[in-house]
């Protein structure tokens, strides 16, 4: 068991003064999420939604959203294109994240989520996203070469357009990596298994995702052994994301796991594993240690649960959820 923690408000919600150094999130592929709460939703018929909201979405612009809340600087670029682009720009606007897109001409993305709450349903409906043209990733990494140099971290997160080289991330990670930062990539399939060839720092696969990437695993002491080999291939930090039953973690030569989350009653679980990178990169950031940045960011994760949207959470629910989780170091 780790010893006592520093409350989540303490070390995500203090500003290190004179600190300008920023966490840089790359969205390849932005969505404009919509949000209904439907009564007995079914797959016929006519539905009447009882409330609804629109946010900004896409992996890495949800890291934005939860690392603005936590008063970490952080800027989102990416790929936005036509009038849904438009909206997810002046929505982040609105809400006080900087962003700097990269603009082509086809429509950004929708997602939609609908939550019965009655039937306890959650369903998703989520557009593929337009194809990126050759020119636009060039001036992508124009523009990620400028802003890796005042960065501390990139962080590469979600799926590109289908039909996106599986090469992107690698090539990306390559390029920023020559400034010296560090790199996160959250990820999936051919995107995953070819991005870690460029040894980021730190990857954070969901169970499916990383079973997918290193094979079947029938226990956590299997998952382990796997993710210990890939630190040992130069990755120096997998965390593997498991929903409801927790986190397990390699970091260097240590190894730790959350099994025990305190019950809440779950409304979406939509950004709760970006909510995790955002709460374990911003303790970082702020010069704790990786036990607390591991409790931290599943503290913030399962907050978000248990509200409606990605990167929605609450500082009162996050410092009660954090006194109450346990990290376990497991011997390896």
């Amino acid at each position: 068991m780790e010893g006592k923690r520093k409350p989540i408000a303490k070390v995500c919600k203090s500003t290190t003064e004179g600190s300008e150094v920023m966490i840089l999130t790359v969205t390849l592929n932005p969505a404009l999420d919509k949000n209904y709460v439907v009564e007995n939703f079914a797959l016929s018929g006519i539905h009447r939604v009882e409330s609804m909201s629109t946010i900004p979405a896409g992996k890495g612009v949800n890291v934005s959203r939860v690392l603005q809340q936590l008063q970490i600087p952080t800027k989102a670029t990416g790929i936005l294109g036509g009038h849904t682009g438009k909206l997810i720009q002046s929505l982040l606007d609105e809400e006080k994240v900087a962003n700097d897109f990269v603009w082509i001409r086809a429509e950004s993305r929708c997602s939609i989520l609908i939550v019965d709450e009655v039937k306890q349903v959650h369903t998703e409906v989520i557009e593929p996203g337009p194809t990126i043209p050759q020119g636009a990733i060039g001036r992508l990494n124009r523009k990620l070469e400028q802003l890796a140099t005042q960065s501390s971290w990139v962080v590469f997160s979600g799926s590109p357009p289908p039909d996106t080289t599986p090469q992107i991330y690698y090539n990306m990670i390559k390029l920023v990596k020559k400034s010296g930062v560090k790199v996160a990539l959250d990820t999936r399939g051919p995107w995953l298994k070819t991005g870690i060839k460029a040894q980021p720092d730190l990857i954070k696969p969901n169970w499916d995702e990383f079973q997918e990437l290193v094979g079947p695993c029938y226990s956590t002491v299997q998952a382990f052994e796997k993710a210990k080999a890939l630190v040992d291939q130069g990755i120096e930090t997998v965390v593997v994301s498991m929903g409801s039953k927790g986190a397990l973690a390699v970091h260097g030569n240590k190894s730790y796991q959350i099994s025990n989350l305190p019950p809440i009653e779950v409304v979406s679980p939509v950004g709760s594993g970006d909510s995790l990178v955002a709460g374990l990169l911003a303790t970082l950031q702020r010069g704790g240690d990786f036990p607390e940045a591991f409790c931290n960011g599943v503290a913030i994760a399962t907050s978000n649960a248990a509200h409606f949207g990605a990167g929605v959470f609450t500082f009162e629910e996050v410092a009660s959820l954090q006194k109450k989780i346990s990290i376990e170091k497991i011997p390896f």
